[in-house]
């Protein structure tokens, strides 16, 4: 296949514009895509300015389309030369947005995201975008989307709507994206409402935002609260840190936050009780739910996260290897080995490029993929908090195996027990079992 009409020459390339989230440790869609390293949208929690990684205070750099189709074509030719290519191979989704929005103002001019959605839909690749823009309904994008391999998630804050136009600055109001997730459901394209972040204190506008999501026709939810950066009494913008007392770290400590990484979360007896009982009003509209707190992941609808993708794009696989997908496949009562992950896929080439430096390991076992040995350092609590029991449902137990590695068990959650809300079953009975 040539490059035709994708030999568009940008001055400035983007050399991460495809890669891993850092949550790839526990993340079945952990393959990112991005347009441009950076957001003009000017939300006031911005994660991108509040957390490190690629693009903070950097300038603006822009992805090559070219770059994307030269890697599809010599992946589905069969030549694999990374970790990030054997992904590719293996149809797990993109997610294009993952890093900065792609539809932000410089959209318009440069047009790299209508590139990359053209070359995604000539191979039918799954794709999950992620935006907090209507510009996708625009004509020129509707016309390549429609028939595309793809899945829209809208992000949404949940405030008090007189409030969002200062939290959410420069996007489009509430009213404007329940249109365009209309239009995309009658052009038969799943859309998903990602409620992140809830800010305390506003939870029960819940259910404003969840009517209108109802008469859009979207097909999934997802729901997190506002995470509070080490610097967000510096960060955050000024409306916000009203809302948070003027002084959003110390708001976070008297609910109880605890410092995990560079942020403060909310206890799990805040979070769980109120996100549970958003999960129960969702699934009682026909609409599946996915918890998008880290530690309650396992409670989501279906088997790829909390976008639940698996249930709304087609021919794509997922990545298993990693904990909350082994979680997924025990039952109550049944124990979580690490063998496990050696009945099932894992790339064989090494991921610590696709790692940012605070992440990435010195490998110890050359005997067995790199994945493999970051995936055990995290199973011992070697990298941070993201050992199996730090997900609701699972539990250390006293017994190891026969290479010293701790066993876990999976568990009825005692939070959901605590609002009467069962573990989630992967085929809820929602609109789209039904056809509507």
């Amino acid at each position: 296949m040539g490059l035709g009409h994708w030999t568009v020459q940008f001055m400035k390339p983007y050399k991460y514009y495809a890669g891993l989230t850092s949550q790839v440790g526990f993340c079945a869609t952990p393959l990112r895509l991005d347009s441009y390293n950076r957001c003009q949208f000017s939300c006031e929690y911005c994660f991108a300015s509040t957390r490190q990684g690629y693009g903070r205070n950097e300038r603006l750099q822009i992805g090559n389309p070219t770059s994307l189709l030269n890697r599809l074509s010599r992946v589905f030719e069969g030549k694999i030369s990374s970790a990030l290519d054997e992904l590719i191979s293996h149809r797990v989704p993109f997610q294009l947005g993952g890093m900065a929005d792609p539809f932000s103002r410089i959209e318009t001019d440069k047009r790299v995201t209508l590139e990359y959605l053209k070359i995604l839909k000539e191979y039918d690749y799954p794709v999950i975008v992620s935006t907090k823009s209507t510009k996708i309904v625009d004509r020129e994008y509707l016309d390549v989307i429609t028939e595309s391999n793809i899945y829209v998630r809208f992000s949404i804050t949940v405030v008090d709507p007189k409030l969002q136009a200062k939290i959410d600055r420069g996007c489009p109001p509430l009213e404007e994206i329940a249109v365009a997730a209309k239009e995309l459901h009658t052009q038969g394209i799943p859309v998903c409402f990602r409620f992140q972040p809830i800010i305390p204190g506003h939870e029960q506008y819940f259910k404003d935002y969840l009517a209108v999501a109802y008469e859009s026709n979207v097909k999934h939810i997802s729901a997190e609260f506002l995470k509070c950066p080490i610097d967000a009494n510096k960060k955050f913008g000024k409306s916000l840190k009203v809302i948070l007392d003027d002084n959003p770290i110390q708001r976070y400590k008297d609910l109880g936050a605890l410092k995990q990484g560079r942020e403060y979360i909310l206890p799990i007896t805040y979070r769980a009780p109120v996100l549970a009982a958003m999960a129960k009003e969702t699934r009682g509209k026909g609409i599946t739910f996915g918890f998008a707190d880290n530690d309650l992941l396992l409670h989501s609808d279906g088997n790829a996260c909390c976008a639940a993708s698996n249930l709304y794009l087609r021919d794509s696989n997922y990545f298993t290897a990693n904990i909350v997908s082994l979680a997924k496949e025990k039952s109550i009562g049944e124990r979580l080995y690490f063998s496990d992950f050696l009945a099932g896929w894992v790339p064989t080439r090494a991921i610590s490029t696709y790692l940012n430096s605070k992440s990435r390991i010195a490998v110890s076992d050359s005997t067995q993929p790199e994945w493999l040995s970051y995936l055990q350092e995290m199973w011992v609590g070697k990298l941070g908090v993201f050992s199996p029991n730090y997900f609701d449902g699972i539990e250390i137990t006293n017994e190891h195996d026969e290479h010293g590695l701790p066993v876990f068990i999976k568990t009825h959650s005692k939070i959901a027990e605590l609002v009467n809300l069962s573990c989630t079953s992967t085929h809820p009975h929602n609109r789209v079992a039904e056809g509507l």
